[in-house]
C-alpha cells in the first residue's frame, strides 16, 4: 500500500460512483424550474416531510442489515461464505418487509393526518411505503456490488433507474399535471425496474444459501444502530417538522430547496467516495502503515470537498435566482452554512474507522443520541425565533459535535491520523475566497456566475503558491500534467 496507488484506486472508483449521482444531480437541477413552476413551496414541504418520514421507518425496519453486509462480507476469505452473507441478508430482510409494508399501508391514513395534517395525502404514503420496501431489498444488492468493487455495474443500475425516474416525473407532472403524486409514482416505477434487473444478476452470483448464524450476527450488529439511526435521523430531519409547526409548510419547502443545494458536497463527494473507501478501508485496515495512509487520504479528501463547497457557497445566490421561481429565492441564504455543516459531517466517516472495525457500534448510539438531544433543544429554542436560520445553525452545531465525538471515541480504539496544519490551511484559504467573492455583483446573474467561477478555479493555484503541497505531491501533479499534454498532442 502506498499513497499514490491508494489515491489512484480511490479516485478511479469514486469517480465512477460519483458519475450516476452527478448525472442525477445535474438532471435534478435542470428539473428545478419545472418543480418550482408546478409545485408550490407548500407542495415542496409536503414532499420533504413524506420522504423523511419513510426514511425514518426504513432505518428502524432495516436494522442496519445492508450496512452490516459490507462489514461481515470481509470476515471470511472463502467466497462461498461471503456469498451466504449476501443471500441470507436478502432472504431475511425480505421475510420481514412483506408484513411490515402491508401494515404500514393499512396505517397510511394516520400518517397523512399526523405528519402532513391532511388525510387526503394517504395515497402518497401508500406509494412511498411500497417504493421503500423495494429500495431496501435492492440496497442488499448494491452492498454486494460495492464490496466486489463492481462500480461500473452500480453506476449502470443507478443511471438506468435515474432515466426512468426523471422521464416519468416529467410525464406525470407536466403532461398529466399530477403534482407531487407524479414524483412518487415515478420513484416507485424506477425502484421496481432496478430491483427486477439487479436482483437476478446478484442471486445468480451468490445463490440462495441461508444461515441463521449470519442473520443473528447481522441483527446483533444492527440492533444497536436502531436507536443510533433514529437519533441521527432526528438531527438530519427534525428541523423540517419544527419549521412546519413553528413557521409554515411553505418555509419548510424553501428550507428543503436550500438544504438540497447545501448537501451537494455530500452527494457529489462524500457519498461516492465512501462507497469505495468504506469497504476498501476495512479490507486494508491491517496493512502496514495504514494509519498514516488514512491520514493522507483524509487531507486530499478535505481539499476536494472544501474546494467544491467553497464554489457552491460562492455561486449559490446566482444559481438559485436563475434556476428557481422568485418565491423560492430566499433558499440561497442558508446554502453556505448548510454546505459547511455537511463538510464537517463528512469528517465523521473518516474518524469512525476504529468504531467500525472493532464492531463497537454502541459508540454510534452514544454519539447520535447525544446529538439528537442537543439538536431537539436547539430546534425548539432557535427555530421559533430565527426560522430557517435557526434550523441551519442547529444543523451545523450538531454535525460539528458528531464529528468531534466520533474522533474522540474512535481515537481510543484506533489511532486516527490527521494532518491538522494542512487541513487548517485548506479551510483558511477557502474562507478567504468566500468572503472575498460571494458578494460580487455586476448586475447580471449569468455574468456573476462566469466571473465567480473563474475566480474560484484559482483556489488550487493559491494553495500551490502557498507551499501547501509537498515535493512528492508536486511531482505527481507535474507527471499528470505531462500525461495530459501528451494525450492532447496525440489527439
Amino acid at each position: 500500500m502506498t499513497v499514490k496507488k491508494e489515491s489512484k484506486l480511490l479516485l478511479k472508483h469514486s469517480s465512477i460512483y460519483g458519475l450516476a449521482p452527478g448525472i442525477g444531480r445535474l438532471a435534478g437541477f435542470l428539473m428545478i424550474p419545472v418543480y418550482t413552476v408546478y409545485l408550490s413551496p407548500d407542495d415542496y414541504g409536503v414532499m420533504e416531510l413524506l420522504v423523511l418520514t419513510t426514511s425514518l421507518i426504513e432505518m428502524v425496519v432495516g436494522v442496519g442489515i445492508a450496512h452490516g453486509v459490507t462489514r461481515f462480507y470481509f470476515d471470511s476469505e472463502i467466497q462461498s461464505e461471503r456469498n451466504k452473507v449476501v443471500s441470507s441478508a436478502f432472504i431475511g430482510l425480505g421475510a420481514v418487509l412483506l408484513p411490515v409494508v402491508l401494515g404500514l399501508i393499512a396505517c397510511s391514513g394516520l400518517f397523512a393526518e399526523h405528519v402532513l395534517d391532511n388525510p387526503e395525502y394517504a395515497r402518497l404514503f401508500v406509494i412511498a411505503f411500497v417504493s421503500m420496501g423495494l429500495t431496501m431489498l435492492n440496497n442488499i444488492n448494491i452492498s454486494y456490488l460495492r464490496a466486489e468493487k463492481k462500480s461500473t455495474m452500480v453506476v449502470a443500475a443507478s443511471i438506468g433507474q435515474l432515466v426512468v425516474n426523471l422521464s416519468l416525473n416529467i410525464f406525470f407532472i407536466v403532461h398529466l399535471e399530477m403534482g407531487i403524486a407524479g414524483i412518487f409514482w415515478g420513484n416507485l416505477a424506477a425502484a421496481a425496474m432496478s430491483m427486477s434487473i439487479v436482483t437476478p444478476m446478484v442471486l445468480r452470483k451468490v445463490g440462495l444459501g441461508f444461515s441463521k448464524d449470519v442473520i443473528k450476527g447481522l441483527i446483533k450488529f444492527g440492533l444497536p444502530l436502531i436507536p443510533s439511526n433514529i437519533a441521527s435521523y432526528i438531527v438530519i430531519a427534525s428541523d423540517r417538522y419544527f419549521i412546519k409547526e413553528y413557521v409554515s409548510m411553505g418555509q419548510t419547502g424553501i428550507y428543503g430547496l436550500g438544504y438540497k443545494f447545501g448537501s451537494l458536497v455530500m452527494n457529489f463527494v462524500t457519498s461516492p467516495f465512501n462507497q469505495i473507501y468504506g469497504p476498501r478501508r476495512l479490507e486494508a485496515f491491517k496493512a502496514e502503515g495504514s494509519g498514516e495512509l488514512f491520514g493522507k487520504v483524509f487531507t486530499y479528501f478535505v481539499f476536494v470537498i472544501v474546494f467544491g463547497g467553497m464554489g457552491i457557497s460562492v455561486l449559490a445566490k446566482d444559481v438559485v435566482h436563475i434556476m428557481a421561481e422568485q418565491r423560492y429565492w430566499d433558499a440561497y441564504k442558508i446554502v453556505p452554512l448548510i454546505t459547511l455543516a455537511h463538510i464537517v459531517l463528512s469528517f465523521f466517516y473518516h474518524f469512525n474507522v476504529g468504531i467500525t472495525y472493532s464492531k463497537k457500534t454502541k459508540y454510534f448510539a452514544y454519539i447520535n443520541v447525544t446529538n439528537a438531544i442537543v439538536n431537539l433543544g436547539l430546534n425548539i429554542t432557535l427555530i421559533p425565533i430565527y426560522g430557517i436560520w435557526g434550523a441551519a445553525w442547529a444543523t451545523f452545531i450538531c454535525y460539528f459535535l458528531r464529528s468531534s465525538m466520533g474522533f474522540y471515541f474512535s481515537n481510543r480504539l484506533y489511532k486516527v491520523y490527521v494532518e491538522w496544519g494542512r487541513v487548517a490551511i485548506i479551510f483558511g484559504v477557502a474562507f478567504a475566497f468566500y468572503f472575498a467573492f460571494q458578494a460580487l455583483d455586476v448586475g447580471n446573474y449569468f455574468a456573476n456566475l462566469a466571473i465567480k467561477s473563474v475566480l474560484c478555479l484559482t483556489y488550487p493555484l493559491v494553495l500551490y503558491v502557498s507551499r501547501f503541497f509537498n515535493e512528492e505531491e508536486k511531482q505527481f501533479m507535474r507527471d499528470m500534467l505531462m500525461k495530459v499534454r501528451k494525450k492532447l498532442r496525440r489527439g
